[in-house]
C-alpha cells in the first residue's frame, strides 16, 4: 500500500501514529529538528512494509508511539551543518538502516549485521509523516530520471536485489521466485534487467 502524506490542514504537519498497539492517529507534530548530520525531508511518497503490520497489531513495536515508514522518498527541505552531500530541493529515498559504524562487524562493512543498530521508521521516528529528520548517511539522491514514485521503491527493491548480488548476479541463470507479493515483483523485474536467462 503507497499513500501520498502532503497533508497540511491549517499550516500543521501531520504524521500517522501508531500511539498503542492496535491505535493508529493522524496527529499534529511540530517541525522536527535536525542534527549536525542529518537532513530533513519533505515526505512525498511512503509505503507500508509487511513488518510494519505486528508494529501495528501484533505488539511489535520497540516503542509508542511511533511513527513508522522505512519506503519513503521526498525533498530536502534544510541540512545540518556537517551535511555535505545534500542540499535543499534534493530528490532522495531512504535506506533506513542507521549502523553504529564502530563495532567489529561495521568495521568489516558488514552493516547490515551490526548488533547496535537503529533503523528509521523502527527504532526512530519514520517516513509517514510530513516531516522527517534522517541521517545523511540514510540518503540516497535519486537522479533526474527517477520520479519520485519510483524512489519511494528504493528500500523494497533492494530487498530482492541483496540476494542476487551475494550469489554473485544472475546472468543466464535460471532464477526461482517465491510469492508474487511487492518484493517478489521487485526482484522479477531486477533478476531481468541484470540478465536472468528465465
Amino acid at each position: 500500500m503507497w499513500v501520498s502524506l502532503r497533508v497540511k490542514t491549517m499550516n500543521m504537519n501531520h504524521h500517522v501514529e501508531v500511539v498503542e498497539n492496535q491505535v493508529l492517529q493522524l496527529t499534529a507534530y511540530d517541525m522536527p529538528e535536525i542534527g549536525a548530520d542529518e537532513v530533513l525531508v519533505e515526505v512525498y511518497y511512503s509505503g507500508l512494509c509487511g513488518s510494519d503490520v505486528p508494529r501495528v497489531f501484533d505488539k511489535g513495536a520497540h516503542f509508542y508511539p511511533i511513527t513508522l515508514g522505512h519506503e519513503f522518498s521526498g525533498k530536502v527541505v534544510a541540512v545540518g551543518q556537517g551535511v555535505e552531500k545534500y542540499t535543499e530541493g534534493d530528490s532522495v529515498c531512504c535506506a533506513p538502516l542507521v549502523p553504529c559504524q564502530e563495532c567489529d562487524v561495521c568495521q568489516k562493512g558488514l552493516y547490515s549485521l551490526c548488533k547496535h543498530y537503529s533503523f528509521v521508521g523502527s527504532r526512530r521516528q519514520g517516513g509517514n509523516a510530513h516531516y522527517v529528520a534522517i541521517p545523511q548517511k540514510c540518503c540516497f539522491k535519486l537522479p533526474n530520471t527517477v520520479s519520485l514514485v519510483e524512489g519511494a521503491f528504493f528500500e523494497p527493491i533492494t530487498v530482492g536485489l541483496h540476494p542476487i548480488v551475494m550469489a554473485g548476479g544472475c546472468k543466464d541463470k535460471h532464477v526461482v521466485i517465491v510469492g508474487a507479493g511487492t518484493i517478489g515483483l521487485l526482484t522479477l523485474q531486477v533478476a531481468k534487467a541484470l540478465g536472468a536467462a528465465q
